[in-house]
């Protein structure tokens, strides 16, 4: 009768201890893909960081581009202004 009630008690136990098992390996797998989104948007931080600063030396680039273009007018205006007057 030993037996009988050992057994038992490991029938009615073995579905909670299945059931518990499968809740770790969730809680297991939900952790590891919060860890794999952590690391996704840390990595999306990144990329973020570097398109700024990539977009911010091509504006300045493009800035001092223009400025160059500016004074090439200018000078070319003032070129242009002499030329006028000398005739």
């Amino acid at each position: 009768m030993n037996k009988t009630n050992s057994q038992q008690e490991q029938t009615d136990q073995s579905p909670v201890t299945s059931s518990l098992r499968l809740a770790l390996i969730a809680v297991a797998l939900t952790t590891l893909a919060d860890a794999i989104a952590t690391v996704a948007a840390l990595q999306a931080i990144d990329e973020a960081i570097i398109d700024d600063v990539k977009a911010k030396q091509e504006q300045k680039e493009l800035d001092e581009k223009l400025e160059k273009m500016q004074q090439q007018i200018d000078q070319l205006t003032k070129e242009i202004a002499k030329m006028n007057m000398s005739r």
